[in-house]
């Protein structure tokens, strides 16, 4: 199976949940595209910009020291059957370029690519 997430939030918990889930399936076997969305693209900025609110959020934070999410969307990278792509609209909004985005950021795209390229996937969508 293969997996497409569509990650649409830069709350801490939910960022988290995406590194995790993409780490796990690709560690099983599963191709995994990651289309990072909206304010999503916040995560995978050089400095992150992330939203601890809800009671989860807040316990990651404290007891992970600010969460270990970069660290998992790298250990899922390794596996070689990762690609994350951070959104071209999303991107030109917060007037955002590829060097401005961490390592594990493949490149920037388009959803119409995004939808193309995960065709036959399940799609996980994280808001």
């Amino acid at each position: 199976m293969n997996l497409a997430i569509i990650l649409g939030s830069n709350q801490l918990d939910r960022v988290e949940f995406a590194s995790m889930t993409a780490f796990l399936a690709s560690s099983m076997g599963d191709e995994v595209l990651l289309f990072a969305t909206m304010d999503g693209i916040q995560a995978f900025r050089k400095s992150p910009t992330l939203l601890s609110d809800a009671d989860s959020a807040k316990k990651i934070s404290v007891m992970e020291n600010g969460g270990r999410f970069m660290d998992y969307f790298r250990k899922a990278k390794s596996t070689g059957k990762v690609k994350i792509t951070a959104c071209s609209m999303a991107s030109k909004l917060f007037g955002l370029k590829k060097e401005d985005f961490q390592d594990v950021v493949d490149g920037i795209g388009g959803l119409t690519s995004f939808l193309d390229s995960s065709e036959g996937s399940k799609l996980m969508s994280i808001w």
